[in-house]
């Protein structure tokens, strides 16, 4: 069978882990090609690009919105079509004003009432989809979790750093915690924020901070360089839909995590007991105490919190079951 992916970067980090990260679970589910199509700027050009899937088995395309017109000739050249999200594409993020895009829902409602599948990340996506689309068939797809890449492992170092790995995009995220890092770095003089981006951060003022560059190469000894790792989020609709992957990855390397008890981050760190839930500002910093204080505890968790991973979000639990779920939708 022939699976065509669809995407606007076929090497960027959503394709690198919810698909490139599973290839050998769709060659064992029958897939023996796995082709990568990058979504084209120009309408014409797309057509053309949509022409060209018709002898794929099933297509699938990774969180683009099209518009009505767009979506008829996919869906007419595409034997089977199925949808992924892994953000709450619908609404617009919280730095780009008000989150209700009436454009960007009726996009959404009509891609997942025309797909034969939607593969969502999460449980507030995939009901999203339901409430647009009952009658199209769901599959709850959380991003997986390499843990063999991302496993505990010694990493000596000076002083106590907590970390954040993210993007320019969800780098505004940083500003409900700037006050709580403030305070915990003036406490803890030998405190330090390591981020890991793909620039630096500019609101974190005064605090001391070491930003490292982001790379592939790179990602999983700076995780383990870690004492902390933060995942705040905003409480909006399109935050709430967020898969808590950077938190999956500091607890699959054995680091302590804080997040904001938004969408699923709440579950991974089952209430408190894989994780510290940090509710409002004034929670960071003695959440960040509570773990310099008592390393031992603080093992304890991120060892809970590393069984949990590998238990729930491994590859090697979702990625049997996300090819497979294609390969049935293909067979359809």
């Amino acid at each position: 069978m022939k699976l065509a992916v669809l995407c606007d970067d076929p090497d960027g980090p959503v394709l690198r882990h919810r698909v490139r990260a599973v290839a050998s679970d769709l060659a064992a589910a029958g897939f023996d090609a796995v082709e990568y199509h990058a979504i084209p700027d120009r309408l014409a050009a797309r057509l053309a690009a949509f022409r060209t899937l018709r002898d794929a088995d099933v297509v699938l395309l990774v969180r683009k919105l099209f518009t009505w017109a767009e979506m008829r000739a996919l869906r007419a050249s595409a034997k089977r079509l199925v949808y992924d999200i892994d953000d709450a594409v619908m609404f617009r993020d919280p730095f780009r004003g008000r989150p209700v895009s009436h454009v960007r829902r009726r996009r959404f409602r009509h891609t997942v009432r025309s797909a034969d599948l939607v593969t969502a990340g999460n449980d507030y996506l995939a009901g999203l989809a339901t409430e647009d689309a009952p009658e199209t068939r769901r599959l709850l797809a959380p991003t997986p979790v390499d843990t063999v890449r991302y496993s505990p492992g010694p990493s000596p170092h000076a002083g106590f750093r907590v970390g954040w790995i993210g993007s320019r995009a969800t780098r505004g995220y940083l500003d409900l915690v700037v006050p709580g890092l403030a305070a915990f770095c003036a406490a803890r003089r030998d405190a330090v924020v390591a981020v890991m981006a793909d620039a630096p951060p500019s609101q974190l003022g005064d605090v001391r901070v070491e930003f490292v560059p982001w790379s592939e190469a790179g990602e999983a000894a700076f995780l383990r360089s870690l004492d902390a790792g933060l995942m705040p989020l905003s409480d909006d609709p399109f935050s709430r839909g967020k898969c808590g992957f950077k938190l999956l990855q500091y607890m699959a390397c054995g680091v302590p995590a804080i997040a904001s008890p938004v969408g699923v981050n709440a579950d991974i760190c089952d209430g408190g007991r894989t994780g510290v839930l940090a509710a409002t500002p004034d929670d960071w910093a003695p959440s960040l105490e509570r773990i310099a204080a008592d390393p031992s505890a603080a093992r304890a968790m991120a060892a809970a919190a590393r069984t949990n991973v590998e238990e729930r979000w491994s590859s090697r639990v979702l990625g049997p079951r996300f090819a497979a779920a294609l390969a049935e939708t293909a067979r359809a």
